[in-house]
């Protein structure tokens, strides 16, 4: 096992422990320190909800909150240490030059809106706060966006931990980026399609009998 598995197993084991607060500083490290995936996170967090330990919005919130908070500490890094310094010493935090330049080229073209969506792309969620920083994006207008685009990401990993529970932890843990983001939506978007067809068939039996 190595460092970065053993730091996912221990937040596991953290979350159970600690419950909501270890959700929130799970996600508050994620926020920073990007190996931290929070395809793992959440979904364990869903599916412990799933089990009655704790509340299915609670840890949206909770874990939104952490994500935010986590992502507006890298936002101050960048916006006070600069590209050169993250350039050189970004590796510590997870990321290199090259994922930086992605972040960057994403930044530059979606401006706040990347912010919003950013949330829910691999690499690029990881270290969108840095360039913001960077850039001096306005903090009233990064953390509200931040927040939108973490519980949007929260809610469906929450939902797909929900939903497929245990089996999720082990099916994720094989997948990587866009393979997880994929899987995810299309849980949710399935049972959201179940969900709608159920209902609208209920509300058209009274008028059939």
């Amino acid at each position: 096992m190595n460092l970065i598995e053993m730091i996912n197993e221990w937040m596991l084991a953290l979350i159970t422990s600690s419950g909501y607060l270890g959700i929130f500083f799970a996600m508050f490290v994620e926020g920073i320190f990007t190996p931290i995936p929070s395809e793992l996170i959440m979904p364990f967090a869903g599916y412990l909800a799933s089990t009655g330990e704790l509340n299915f919005v609670l840890v949206i919130v909770v874990g939104s909150l952490g994500a935010t908070l986590g992502s507006t500490v890298a936002y101050l890094l960048g916006r006070r240490l600069g590209r050169p310094f993250l350039d050189r010493y970004g590796r510590y935090l997870g990321f290199d030059k090259d994922s930086m330049d992605k972040a960057d080229a994403w930044f530059a073209k979606w401006g706040k809106y990347g912010i919003l969506i950013g949330h829910s792309i691999p690499v690029i969620r990881s270290i969108i706060s840095f360039p913001a920083g960077i850039t001096r994006m306005e903090l009233k207008t990064f953390v509200p966006f931040t927040f939108l685009g973490a519980t949007v990401w929260n809610t469906v990993l929450v939902t797909a931990g929900y939903l497929l529970g245990e089996y999720w932890i082990r099916f994720a843990e094989s997948l990587d980026g866009w393979d997880v983001v994929i899987i995810a939506v299309l849980v949710v978007a399935y049972i959201a399609y179940v969900v709608y067809h159920r209902r609208k068939h209920h509300a058209r039996s009274p008028s059939d009998e």
